[in-house]
């Protein structure tokens, strides 16, 4: 008896299977090729000439960068690639062979309309019974611009490297008229008097210099060349990166049900464009939201309170109230609207601070010491002369916070953004490897940052699915 199974690797069918055969019934594959379908892509379909060579159908397109943004393919070259050997992305393409410049061409293009597609995949989910209006949970992660560090410059950096080109230019052109010999070289057959490429490219490099100088706002402000709209930020492991701010609400599934990207480093002004979009997608407004200490601010306690909005957001200062001589354990008396500090000494009102935001005006009380010099605590308590405290006039906001945080229940529903949010941003950088942006302009990289999102959601959708 044989030990193996017939082989023979030149051996014909007669009746080859079809491509269709190939693909597991319950795989992503089939998932997306059915959502896609379900999608309404006559917005696209319009900006199409009936005139010339014939093209892909955007479905097919469409099909392709969900599922390799869903799996962790998003260079144009690869999926190209991938339509020719790997049986999904060859059920997705119908058997079609689009040129990577095709697949690149058609996401840089169509940017725009991700938004409504992320949408209504979401709203599928919803009438699945897959995604639970309730609570909802926001963070953020800093993922890297596809650009240089080493070009984001000041102003006054863009001022001496236009100076260094010029010298540059400067040179290249004494070189050149040094001899005949060498302007035979340099010139050939040409006339003579045309720019060599390397002055064409020094030119060149100049103009979009003076173009992002335009950009500047103030002197000590860094803009990158490559990606203008790229900015400075720390991520979390305290690393200095040209950088955009990716924010993300997600429902306890682990559905995304909002995505945004920010310039700015902080996540505090981004917690009301979350909330709002959020509204905005599932069509109708959510309860509760949690967010981590990064969200904290007296902008955002009071938008929440007047939304009608529970929050769940801990403050900066709330771990230091373990320290003595933190404010909170100062003691007011308000028939003397004084502070006495752990060591009994008085601080009165010294001045009131009043701000004026485009929406509001508010104010805060600031309370200083008397006595600290002769103090034997002073080091404990402060570095300054004398020790003061800030009361801003929404102190109460903080303090209900507070509070919330401090229940049982409070804390459940704080800790359930911990594995409903991470899990997402760690599958992105750790096991997709999106740990930088492919695309350049804030325009772009929200569109890049969305297909990461629908990948996500057409992944978490086909897990439930299967799991019934």
């Amino acid at each position: 008896m044989p030990k193996f199974k017939p082989y023979r690797k030149d051996q014909v069918m007669l009746f080859p299977k079809t491509i269709d055969e190939y693909v597991p019934q319950n795989h992503l594959s089939r998932l997306i090729c059915h959502i896609v379908e379900e999608l309404d892509t006559s917005n696209i379909e319009v900006t199409y000439s009936s005139l010339g060579q014939n093209t892909y159908h955007p479905k097919i397109l469409l099909k392709l960068l969900f599922y390799g943004y869903a799996t962790g393919v998003r260079s144009g070259r690869k999926i190209s690639t991938k339509c020719e050997t790997d049986t999904a992305y060859i059920y997705l393409a119908q058997m079609y062979h689009p040129d990577f410049r095709t697949i690149n061409d058609f996401r840089k293009n169509h940017m725009s309309q991700l938004s409504d597609y992320f949408i209504a995949i979401l709203r599928m989910c919803r009438e699945l019974g897959l995604v639970s209006l309730g609570q909802i949970n926001i963070d953020g992660t800093k993922i890297r611009a596809n650009a240089t560090n080493r070009r984001t410059k000041t102003k006054e950096g863009y001022k001496r490297w236009l100076k260094r080109i010029d010298d540059k230019i400067k040179k290249i052109l004494e070189e050149a008229e040094a001899t005949d010999t060498k302007e035979d070289e340099l010139f050939r057959d040409k006339r003579g008097d045309e720019l060599p490429c390397q002055i064409q490219n020094q030119q060149k490099l100049k103009d979009k210099i003076r173009q992002v100088m335009g950009k500047f706002k103030d002197e000590k402000e860094k803009i990158n060349l490559t990606d203008p709209d790229a900015k400075f930020m720390k991520d979390g492991h305290c690393h200095i990166d040209t950088s955009y701010n990716c924010q993300a609400v997600l429902s306890k599934e682990q559905f995304i049900l909002a995505n945004e990207v920010i310039r700015e480093p902080s996540d505090r002004q981004a917690l009301s464009i979350m909330v709002e979009a959020t509204d905005k997608n599932l069509g109708q407004p959510i309860k509760g939201v949690a967010a981590d200490a990064g969200y904290s601010s007296y902008d955002n306690y009071e938008y929440l309170e007047k939304n009608n909005k529970v929050g769940y957001i801990p403050d900066q200062y709330l771990r230091k109230g373990n320290d003595p001589y933190h404010q909170d354990h100062f003691v007011y008396d308000p028939e003397k609207d004084i502070f006495l500090c752990p060591e009994g000494k008085m601080l009165k009102l010294y001045k009131i601070r009043r701000e004026e935001r485009s929406y509001r005006k508010f104010q805060s009380k600031i309370y200083q010491a008397q006595d600290c010099p002769a103090c034997s605590k002073k080091s404990c308590c402060t570095r300054q002369h004398y020790r003061t405290i800030s009361i801003e006039d929404r102190k109460a906001l903080l303090l209900q916070m507070r509070k919330r945080l401090q229940t049982k229940a409070g804390r459940k529903k704080y800790l359930q953004r911990l594995w409903t949010t991470e899990p997402f941003f760690g599958h992105l950088k750790y096991n997709l490897g999106y740990r930088h942006f492919f695309l350049r302009s804030l325009k772009k990289v929200k569109g890049e940052f969305r297909l990461m999102c629908i990948g996500w959601n057409l992944k978490k959708m086909h897990k439930l699915m299967a799991l019934g």
